[in-house]
């Protein structure tokens, strides 16, 4: 099972999926966490600059085809949205729910979460803009969404769970 959860910040991407992976038995993959599993970046330097976005598309294409039983969550999610092969989950919370979450998890004002929130907003539609041509996410990229707010993360991830186990159902039938 190949899952990919995407979410702005805030959303809850990280706790969903750390449920998902102890009910699933799924390993997870993040930015940061990919991004360590690169060795040597100056082998990848070709022209001075180093392409940052696509030295991760290019590190996921290649975990994803050695492994299966992962969950790829967040910004790095948002490089996977044209494979077929994979569950695509995107969570949806208001910006203001998100911008109190980023506070609140990392101890900051809500003033410096919101221009956080901002930043990285226009990071993950420069993504999808970059690699998919299109100027925002499309419910069409997903094979479904959920609406966060009002839920706690541990129902989030039963109501994920639920519809994969459906979706596991369809794809044996």
């Amino acid at each position: 099972m190949k899952v990919v959860i995407c979410g702005y910040l805030g959303s809850g991407c990280t706790e969903v999926a750390e449920i998902l992976a102890g009910k699933f038995g799924l390993d997870i993959l993040n930015t940061s966490r990919i991004l360590g599993m690169i060795k040597d970046f100056e082998a990848l330097d070709r022209s001075g600059e180093v392409d940052i976005d696509l030295i991760i598309k290019n590190k996921l294409e290649e975990i994803l085809r050695q492994r299966d039983n992962i969950i790829i969550e967040g910004r790095s999610a948002f490089f996977l949205l044209d494979r077929k092969d994979v569950i695509k989950v995107f969570l949806n919370t208001s910006f203001e729910e998100r911008v109190r979450h980023v506070a609140s998890r990392r101890g900051i004002p809500l003033d410096e979460a919101r221009e956080d929130v901002e930043r990285s907003d226009r990071d993950r539609n420069s993504i999808i803009k970059r690699f998919f041509n299109k100027d925002c996410v499309s419910s069409e990229d997903f094979d479904f969404s959920i609406r966060t707010n009002a839920k706690t993360f541990a129902r989030v991830a039963d109501i994920i769970a639920d519809v994969i186990k459906g979706l596991s159902t369809m794809h044996s039938s």
